[in-house]
């Protein structure tokens, strides 16, 4: 290779550091870059993007990969930073998008399904379907598909988790006895007999697929280059590029290194891939810990170089002190780098909620009094492991008149498990006096009845016949229900209990039709002097029966379960009138600061919304062993301590970690 110029971006601030210059100057063909949090890994690919673009010269084309579309939105920004401009010879995609590309210049049709209500209804015409076969061959491992319709979230979770492992391969490579294989892996052997019928239903007999939905392409891709030899270029990707340089290295999963091994067996010259492997969280990508570096290295050529990087720019040297023994890295900061680490503890969840309130107004106050309209930026940033976990902090914010935002959650009172019991509550009460519960609330109950009620949504007329031939039915999509339908009902039914109570009682506002008997309609049925304690009435039998027998998955109901318990404990010793009227009243402050435009001084995210960002100052609450990091199988801890791991990296100039006292994680390792 030639000798690179010393410098190939215009941008005068960016200054490598020596293990960025290692990277920069490195002649290898093939080339790895772990890095931690915060140390630059995509501005150091970029720069190399850039040193590459001035020694190829310009007829080079280079293709840049990121796992997700916030890797490519990431790789872009840093692109204009440091070089005033995206080149035209560089291409930014993520996998899925270059899997299109190929498949489109093959001259195969991509039609592109992206209207998730549509795809709800091809799962249950899937099901149905399924349903008509076994009703000609009985399977009884399968008997769970025929009970009821199928939790549309679970199918799809499983689906993701399908085609990021490659399951059917794995399962081909078995044996092919889908059965043996569903419990080699405990898997549900139900709703994999219907992700199979989807796909033969999605394919058709001469695999022709009809439409492709998210990871779709890739998994097309990925059965293409499964007939090709180990070692052998695939012609789409051949010598395309003069380099190809992937980002989030961290979050391959099985088809995606698939893919990646062709791009580099396939004469694509230089590879170069960064990511920082404590940051694996995705379940069904690679762990560092299962031997992901190994496993990567393994799909590329042999002389692949592996450099390091541990230098953060993000924080400074008390934060790296804090982290490092903590999770065995080995952080250093740049030099005259300012932060602040405070390790603070709690005895009980309300206090460790009040700790936050308090650090939201000093930061508020101290912050933007020293630094005035920079204060408008002065939130707190609070990282929770679980959702349910900002319910209490939520109500407390709410009470204390805290402006709170939620980012990669929903407020706790619009989330379909509690606004259906909040909705049902309201009902019982019966009460026409007082604050009604919002339209968002309703409307969110609305989808809770028809996914955690056993309730059948409205499928349209399907011909069965064209189902028996493996078709979807694609003739009858004007009428299609789905959450704006739940969001329009809810204000129709808003401030109207008694139409409300009908509507659960029947599963319509039609009045000749006839009452229902399930766990929903029954609650109406007790007697309104439980209304005296919600607490106690959120933790009735007959409400917990609701999720308990639920078309859920196990880590569904759990959640459920607990979101009920924190509602329970908000609401324990209060009538339901007072629980309703402080609750609406927390709703709609939220909303009429909003409405004000005023500035939010807290943020409560989760760990996957906060993945690859940084703030001024973040909070990690609620740490201890079994909650944060999490109780889980020895294979899954690895992601559980990597989930505390980005939470507790996100912090540019102070982070607090809120440890339970009684369970304490640190000093560590974790």
């Amino acid at each position: 290779m030639t000798s690179l110029p010393a410098r190939g971006w215009n941008s005068q601030w960016f200054v490598p550091t020596g293990e960025q210059q290692q990277v920069l100057q490195s002649p290898a063909t093939a080339l790895i870059i772990s890095a931690l949090a915060g140390t630059g890994k995509t501005t150091t690919l970029c720069m190399k993007a850039c040193h590459l673009l001035a020694g190829l010269g310009p007829e080079a084309r280079i293709l840049v990969l990121a796992y997700s579309r916030a890797g490519v939105t990431a790789l872009r920004d840093r692109m204009l930073k440091l070089h005033g401009a995206v080149p035209a010879s560089l291409e930014i995609l993520t996998m899925e998008q270059l899997s299109e590309q190929v498949l489109r210049a093959q001259g195969d049709p991509v039609i592109r399904l992206q209207d998730p209500v549509r795809r709800r209804l091809l799962i249950l015409q899937a099901q149905q379907a399924l349903r008509q076969e076994l009703t000609r061959s009985p399977d009884p491992g399968a008997d769970a598909v025929l009970e009821r319709d199928v939790d549309i979230d679970a199918f799809l979770a499983f689906e993701a988790l399908a085609k990021k492992k490659r399951l059917d391969k794995q399962c081909d490579d078995a044996g092919g006895d889908l059965r043996a294989f569903c419990e080699e892996q405990d898997l549900d052997y139900g709703l994999y007999r219907l992700l199979r019928h989807y796909e033969r239903m999605r394919v058709g007999l001469g695999h022709e697929p009809r439409f492709y939905a998210d990871g779709d392409c890739s998994l097309e891709l990925c059965r293409q280059l499964d007939l090709l030899d180990w070692d052998q270029p695939c012609e789409w990707l051949q010598g395309r590029y003069g380099a190809v340089l992937f980002d989030e290295l961290h979050d391959l999963d099985e088809s995606a290194l698939t893919i990646l091994r062709k791009l580099v067996q396939s004469h694509n010259g230089v590879f170069v891939g960064a990511g920082d492997f404590n940051q694996h969280i995705h379940e069904g990508s690679f762990s560092v810990f299962g031997g992901a570096l190994q496993h990567i290295r393994a799909s590329l050529p042999q002389d692949t170089e592996v450099l390091r990087i541990h230098t953060t720019r993000r924080f400074g040297a008390e934060i790296c002190a804090a982290l490092n023994p903590l999770f065995g890295v080995e952080f250093a900061s740049v030099a005259q780098s300012a932060d602040s680490f405070v390790h603070g503890t709690y005895d009980t969840d309300a206090q460790c909620a009040q700790q936050l309130v308090e650090l939201q107004a000093q930061i508020t106050q101290g912050w933007g009094g020293l630094h005035g309209d920079k204060s408008q930026h002065s939130a707190l940033n609070v990282v929770l492991r679980n959702p349910q976990d900002s319910i209490l902090l939520e109500w407390v914010f709410g009470h204390e008149g805290v402006h709170y935002g939620c980012q990669g959650m929903s407020a706790f009172y619009l989330r379909r498990e509690v606004a259906l019991v909040l909705c049902l509550l309201w009902a019982l009460e019966g009460s026409p006096v007082g604050r009604p519960l919002t339209p968002g609330i309703l409307g969110a109950a609305i989808q809770g009845l028809l996914h955690y009620g056993r309730r059948a949504v409205r499928h349209g007329t399907v011909d069965p016949d064209v189902l028996a031939q493996g078709q979807f039915d694609e003739s009858g999509w004007t009428d299609r229900p789905g959450a704006s339908e739940s969001l329009q009902l809810g204000a129709t039914l808003h401030g109207d209990v008694a139409q409300m109570r009908r509507y659960i009682q029947h599963g319509t506002l039609d009045r000749s039709a006839p009452p229902l008997a399930d766990a929903c309609a029954q609650v109406l049925a007790l007697a309104p002097a439980l209304c005296a304690d919600a607490g106690a009435l959120c933790s009735h039998p007959l409400v917990r029966r609701i999720f308990e027998e639920a078309p859920i998955n196990g880590q569904e109901r759990q959640a459920c379960l607990a979101s009920l318990g924190q509602v329970a404990a908000l609401a324990q010793g209060m009538p339901v009138s007072e629980f309703l009227g402080r609750l609406t009243l927390v709703a709609t402050s939220s909303i009429e600061m909003h409405l004000r435009k005023e500035p939010v001084t807290l943020r409560l995210m989760s760990v996957e919304a906060c993945k690859g960002r940084e703030f001024t100052f973040v909070a990690v609450p609620f740490v201890e062993r079994g909650r944060f990091p999490g109780a889980a199988s020895h294979q899954e801890s690895y992601r559980e301590r990597n989930m505390l791991y980005v939470a507790l990296t996100r912090a540019r100039t102070a982070l607090w970690l809120l440890e339970s006292a009684a369970r304490p994680v640190t000093p560590g390792p974790v």
